[in-house]
């Protein structure tokens, strides 16, 4: 593993890069766990899969006020964040996704999405998620404390896991903005650079607030939304929950609670459903390692009959749990 430290101006923070070449290295110099704490240094602790053709990594990373822009390059990789213990605080952080060559995928909240180069998505670092490369890649992340986006998008996270497409204008503008901002922002006086850190922030609400289409729910119902999904992660392997416990923990009637859900074309029990099924394929591909049985996994995401596990998986997924198998990466 090397790092370098790329020169700075006056007043700037350097730029620094991490790389791991195992092709290159003497036998010991380098390792898959270098690559590993690479990523854990500078986003979070991350449990990392890669293939036997994985050969070499790279990541550049400079800090700008509260925000740290960095420029992923790597061969092909999944990724896993597990749940942050106690909910969103200063050490959390929201990560924008810009996929530069290649499409990755992303996965929180039960939703699923390939985003496209000259598209981006923002992913939850509180929150389990999943990030995938199937190919060699380059992407640009932003990495942002939770509560300086909270403030300003308070329903952010209706938001992770989704497109936000480059043929919107708003979202092309924050791409522009972004791709240039990493750069340059280090070069401006203190009081410059702390402006164009907000900038880039109302950039970034509005490319998300002007996405995936309005709806007519209150900022009330929005928040009760966001409540109800943060119970429904706390909950799901929880075989006996069911709409009326959500509505009851919220204060709230479960029939107000199914109409909250029903502007979005779901259902607390779909939802609940999708996000059983999610931890269930997370399982699944990982079990040479957990050596866990199909009806276990079903008992340990919520299930508690294994044969209405295999039918819902199959609704969900197109195929049985025994015939799913995780992205091939090497």
């Amino acid at each position: 593993m090397s790092e370098t430290v790329c020169p700075a101006l006056p007043g700037q923070s350097a730029a620094q890069v991490f790389n791991v070449d195992l092709a290159s290295c003497a036998p010991g110099h380098a390792s898959i766990r270098d690559w590993y704490e690479i990523l854990h240094e500078n986003y979070f602790r991350l449990d990392v899969k890669v293939g036997s053709s994985f050969r070499s990594g790279s990541l550049e990373r400079v800090d700008i006020g509260n925000i740290r822009a960095c420029m992923l390059k790597c061969d092909p990789m999944l990724t896993e964040r597990r749940a942050s213990p106690a909910g969103p605080d200063t050490r959390d952080f929201y990560v924008v996704e810009i996929p530069q060559a290649t499409p990755v995928t992303l996965t929180q909240r039960g939703r699923e999405s390939v985003i496209q180069p000259g598209d981006f998505a923002i992913v939850n670092g509180a929150e389990g998620y999943t990030f995938a490369m199937a190919q060699r890649n380059e992407v640009r992340t932003l990495r942002i404390p939770c509560r300086s986006l909270l403030r300003r998008l308070p329903a952010v996270d209706d938001k992770v896991a989704l497109t936000c497409h480059g043929s919107e204008p708003t979202v092309a503008l924050f791409l522009e903005f972004a791709q240039t901002w990493g750069r340059h922002a280090n070069a401006l006086p203190p009081e410059l650079r702390e402006r164009t850190e907000q900038h880039l922030l109302d950039l970034l609400v509005m490319a998300l607030s002007g996405t995936h289409g309005a709806t007519s729910e209150t900022s009330v119902r929005s928040a009760h939304r966001q409540r109800a999904l943060r119970t429904i992660e706390d909950q799901f392997a929880n075989p006996a929950l069911e709409p009326v416990d959500i509505a009851r923990a919220l204060g709230l009637s479960e029939r107000y609670l199914q109409k909250i859900f029903a502007e979005r074309e779901e259902t607390v029990s779909s939802t609940i459903r999708r996000r059983r099924v999610l931890e269930a394929k997370r399982l699944l591909a990982a079990r040479a390692q957990n050596r866990q049985s199909v009806t276990q996994i079903a008992f340990s995401v919520g299930f508690s009959d294994p044969s209405h596990f295999s039918r819902v998986f199959r609704q969900e997924t197109g195929v049985s749990p025994v015939q799913y198998t995780n992205t091939d990466l090497d």
